[in-house]
């Protein structure tokens, strides 16, 4: 205690002047203290701007899915890093406002307020003081003969400044007793809350990236793969440019020795010259499905026009006996090999996680058809000759058609007569197997054979073979955990591919926008709540704890959309989840109320507030105060006094597998989702019940919505096995399980619902699931935890009902029978 005696006196002053000495003292270390903290935050505030920019110039590098030159570095990868950075800056954004508040806002309110009053009631006391001494000496100054009325006035004056004085004494006191028991803790609880505040954004980070780090693992472990692979590549292809670079040494010397026949080939050229035999081989092949390119390259060709100019063209000769060319040549000679690169890429990681991004590009990686036209020329009724009429020029040959003459130039003797070797090979196997003019009047624009034209610019080699390529890549496990991954694969490849959840969710009514927010498109979503929010909410959300709000993404967490998640967003969306946590708000657009901080805001006297919805542009306190007042302290929730019928409704809504009304119900009245119905107490609500039961027996559902229709008698206790499955003694969820669907068990769950509660026969809610045969339903319990080895009253495990029960989802047993084992 500061003032052991309030007396005024010479002592009493002396401890007031050293008590404002250090108030003065502590001031001015506070606003040092002050401006440390304001750089902090303003450190923080440009840390979240460079993380946001960060993500930003991440997102904008990384293009798009449809984006060719994003798709070859990995681009689409690189989308969930984003978000998961986004999220971090938001969690800096969310430490930098709850440092501004718990710290900065109470030192400056500190020095501003509290010391500042000090100051006040110093001025105040002084010249109280200076009014009493002069009272005091105009009293004492009286004679004795003084009238006295005049002494009377005087008095009078000295009592009421001694009052003013005594009063500006005690306000001075008051002020410094103020500081002096503030000191002792206000700094303390700023502190350590600021830390607090640290502790959970690095948790938050940490929970975040943790939840990411298999991905980041398969994806660097790609890397090192493709790293591995593109070196493999590489080397081939500067042996294949050495081999090559050798091949046309070799052809130099033989066209100078002037020699018309072959080299001994090392695996260049496709077919032997003189092999007919090796060429009918490989046209045998064209009716398996496999076409080979047995010869391609540029030839001069001689326009049919007046003026007669030579263009030069790409000629391709497949196994199917086709010759054709490309009118225009390809503006990117790289197209050709990179496809082949794509295709080999894309069938290697056919079965990997990251085959999503890449499958889809792909496949499009083909010559454009409407750039690149095809002439194609009939060699089955076509004639070669080694000349070119009216020509002088070297190395010329004719094809002769029907239809057509192509006069044709090679660049050497050699490559001359080895296109003249392969055509008449062609030519002479197409007439030996008298093949029918349908075999050829196929499109080259066909898939395989478009590929085979496209692809062979950079192989010639009568073992090369397009399928080849996606069996050498399927071969070669190079994606993390093979076993588990490729039957996912195959899972996707055999059956429709389910949407997503994100998709999914988006078109229930209210969530293409943020709850909070209005931010369009929200990816992110509270479990409990229903709700799907924006990524800058998300983050606020989190800070409100699981208790309240148990936030998860739509695209990262991909594990906890199971169906009756999915089912129970889909029964609620953001439009209806408002018009409960917001029926207030929305009823004037504006609310007025009272609050009492609590926590690191606590002060003196209540706030008066008002509250508006945000929008997606405002900044993160203002979304923050606005998420808090909704969901933690219900502020805009209508809250009716009546809570006599609650148990009645709510019994009703979850006998109707209404979600809507039991959402409503708990959130407004806050009602017990564990208390135990006792015969007698709901009866009003068991013909409702009833009725809505048959309702839905009569318009039919899926296996387990059809079971209601036995449930209804047993739920009025009138039917014969109602001394077995009567509803006495049991809870909302042993009700939902033998009324409603996974959503209406999913929703109770969340509201913490006893998963493993009895009913006044020992049977838990599985067991419930078990006599009714509903198989979606048990096994949502079994995954949350449901004991498969829990006795009823007659001693029964769950396993046991199945099977005297002619149980019949495998699935199921399957569980049971390995936890009863385990």
């Amino acid at each position: 205690m500061h003032f052991a005696k309030l007396d005024d006196s010479p002592m009493f002053r002396k401890q007031m002047q050293c008590l404002e000495e250090s108030a003065e003292l502590l001031r001015e270390r506070s606003l040092k203290f002050y401006k440390g903290c304001r750089k902090y935050t303003e450190g923080l505030g440009e840390g979240y701007d460079g993380d946001i920019a960060f993500a930003s110039t991440l997102e904008t590098f990384g293009g798009g899915h449809n984006d060719p030159i994003s798709v070859a570095f990995g681009g689409p990868v690189m989308t969930k890093f984003t978000i998961a950075l986004r999220e971090i800056g938001t969690y800096k954004e969310v430490l930098r406002s709850q440092v501004e508040h718990i710290l900065n806002d109470r030192l400056l309110q500190f020095v501003n307020i509290d010391l500042h009053d000090v100051k006040e009631a110093r001025k105040r006391f002084d010249k109280a003081s200076l009014l009493y001494d002069q009272a005091r000496e105009k009293f004492l100054s009286l004679k004795k003969g003084t009238k006295s009325d005049i002494a009377t006035v005087l008095e009078e004056d000295l009592h009421n400044a001694r009052a003013t004085f005594e009063q500006a004494r005690f306000n001075l006191v008051t002020a410094l007793s103020n500081v002096e028991a503030k000191k002792r803790f206000e700094f303390l609880e700023a502190v350590s809350g600021t830390m607090d505040a640290h502790l959970r954004y690095f948790k938050q980070g940490y929970e975040l990236l943790h939840q990411m780090e298999p991905y980041i693992n398969q994806v660097l472990t790609y890397a090192q793969q493709s790293r591995e692979r593109s070196n493999y590549e590489q080397a081939a292809l500067n042996e294949r440019m050495q081999d090559y670079k050798r091949q046309i040494d070799r052809e130099s010397r033989w066209s100078s020795n002037g020699s018309n026949g072959s080299p001994n080939g090392d695996g260049i050229q496709a077919i032997g010259r003189s092999s007919h035999k090796m060429i009918e081989a490989v046209m045998q092949s064209a009716s398996k499905g496999k076409v080979q390119t047995i010869r391609q390259g540029y030839l001069s060709k001689r326009s049919s026009n007046l003026r007669g100019d030579w263009k030069r063209r790409f000629f391709v000769l497949d196994s199917r006996g086709m010759l054709y060319y490309y009118r225009k040549q390809n503006s990117k000679p790289s197209g050709s090999g990179s496809q082949i690169s794509a295709q080999r890429n894309s069938s290697e990681l056919g079965h990997g996680l990251l085959s999503r991004w890449l499958s889809s590009h792909h496949h499009g990686g083909v010559h454009d058809e409407k750039s690149v036209a095809h002439h194609t020329v009939n060699l089955l009724t076509s004639t070669i000759k080694v000349d070119a009429d009216q020509s002088d020029l070297r190395f010329c040959f004719r094809i002769i058609s029907p239809t057509k003459n192509y006069t044709l130039q090679a660049e050497s003797t050699l490559d001359q007569m080895d296109w003249i070797e392969k055509i008449t090979g062609v030519i002479a196997s197409l007439l030996s197997s008298q093949v029918p003019e349908r075999c050829l009047s196929g499109s080259p624009m066909g898939s395989s054979h478009h590929r085979s034209a496209s692809d062979s610019s950079s192989f010639e080699s009568s073992d090369f073979d397009h399928t080849a390529i996606e069996e050498y890549a399927s071969e070669r496990p190079t994606y993390p955990n093979p076993g588990r991954l490729s039957r996912i694969s195959h899972h996707l490849q055999s059956g429709p591919k389910p949407e997503k959840p994100i998709d999914v969710l988006r078109r229930v009514c209210g969530n293409d926008k943020c709850a909070d927010c209005g931010a369009s498109d929200p990816d992110w979503a509270c479990l409990n709540l229903g709700v799907l929010v924006c990524i800058e909410c998300s983050g606020v959300h989190r800070n409100l704890g699981v208790h309240i709000s148990k936030v998860r993404s739509l695209t990262l967490d991909v594990k906890v959309w199971e169906p009756s998640v999915i089912t129970l967003f889909q029964s609620l969306g953001n439009a209806f989840a408002n018009s409960v946590w917001e029926e207030l708000l929305q009823s004037k657009g504006a609310y007025k109320t009272e609050l009492v901080p609590t926590g690191f805001y606590k002060s003196d006297k209540p706030q008066l507030l008002y509250f508006c919805k945000p929008s997606h542009s405002d900044s993160i306190p203002v979304k923050e105060k606005f998420i808090h007042a909704k969901y933690a302290l219900k502020v805009f929730v209508r809250k009716p006094k009546d809570h006599s019928l609650v148990r009645q409704h709510i019994w009703e809504a979850v006998g109707g597998n209404d979600k809507k009304a039991v959402y409503r119900l708990i959130v407004n009245f806050e009602a017990d989702v564990n208390y135990i119905y006792e015969q007698g107490c709901c009866n009003s609500s068991l013909t409702l019940a009833k009725a809505m039961l048959l309702q839905e027996q009569s318009t039919g559902g899926d296996d387990d919505n059809n079971t209601t229709g036995k449930s209804c008698s047993m739920i009025g206790g009138t039917s014969e096995g109602s001394e077995e499955y009567g509803m006495d003694g049991c809870t909302l969820l042993h009700l939902a399980c033998e009324t409603a669907d996974v959503g209406m068990i999913e929703l109770l769950l969340q509201y913490g619902a006893i998963i493993n509660i009895c009913d006044s026969r020992g049977q838990t809610p599985l067991h419930r699931c078990i006599m009714r045969g509903k198989a979606a339903c048990a096994k949502l319990l079994l995954s949350r935890g449901a004991d498969p080895q829990a006795a009823n009253g007659g001693g029964k495990t769950p396993l046991e009902v199945a099977m005297e029960s002619n149980f019949r989802d495998n699935e199921v047993l399957s569980l049971l029978s390995v936890d009863s084992n385990g």
